[in-house]
Order: C-alpha cells, then sequence, then structure tokens
C-alpha cells in the first residue's frame, strides 16, 4: 500500500486531486435545490447507463436509483445495473469485467452494427 501511495504521488498532484475531489463534493444539479432533480435533465436527449455498485458507500445505490427516477420522469431511456460487490467504493476499479461487459452491450445498442474495437 505504501509503494502504491508513494506512485500516486509521483503521477498526480496533490492539490490537483484536492479540486477534482472539492468539484465533486459540491457537484450540485439542482442549483442548491431551486430545481428538482427531474428538471435538471428536462433538456437531455441522450439514452444514459446507470451503474451502481451493492457495497458502494460514497456513492450508495439508493442515490443511482434516484438519478434513474429523474430521468425516467423526462421520458428518457435508462438503463440501470446494480452491480453486487463486496469491494466497497473501490468496487468500480475491482470489477471491471462485470461493468466493462455491461458497458460495452449497452454502447453496442447505440450504435447502428455495433460498436467495432
Amino acid at each position: 500500500m505504501r509503494h502504491k501511495g508513494q506512485a500516486f504521488t509521483k503521477r498526480f498532484d496533490a492539490n490537483a486531486y484536492l479540486y477534482v475531489t472539492k468539484a465533486i463534493d459540491y457537484f450540485d444539479l439542482t442549483n442548491g435545490g431551486t430545481r428538482t432533480l427531474a428538471q435538471a435533465f428536462v433538456t437531455a436527449k441522450s439514452k444514459f447507463l446507470v451503474l451502481s455498485y451493492s457495497s458502494d458507500w460514497l456513492y450508495p445505490p439508493q442515490e443511482s436509483k434516484t438519478l434513474v427516477q429523474a430521468l425516467k420522469a423526462n421520458h428518457l431511456q435508462v438503463s440501470y445495473c446494480n452491480i453486487k460487490s463486496d469491494y466497497g467504493h473501490d468496487a468500480f476499479l475491482l470489477e471491471a469485467a462485470t461493468q466493462n461487459e455491461i458497458i460495452g452491450n449497452f454502447l453496442k445498442t447505440l450504435a447502428p452494427g455495433g460498436v467495432s474495437r
């Protein structure tokens, strides 16, 4: 773990990490509650794939389900998958095979003739 920590600091500036995490922590699609989450997507035209991980404590599945409900309130096409995992928030790093398959299948539905690799 010490090696991984040292390797990380050699390739990523600590101040940049602080700004990125602050941006993530403070980002709010409801604009401070001045609109609903559904209203935030009123002009969206995309198809959406929402993934969650059963043991993620930072972004719990219930928050993803709330996002899915907001998208559906706008009659948008949304696919949702909750990946069972015991890895907590790190699941998105450690469940690569599962999420790659789900994302790959989703992308195939978007492009005529599938997605070339």
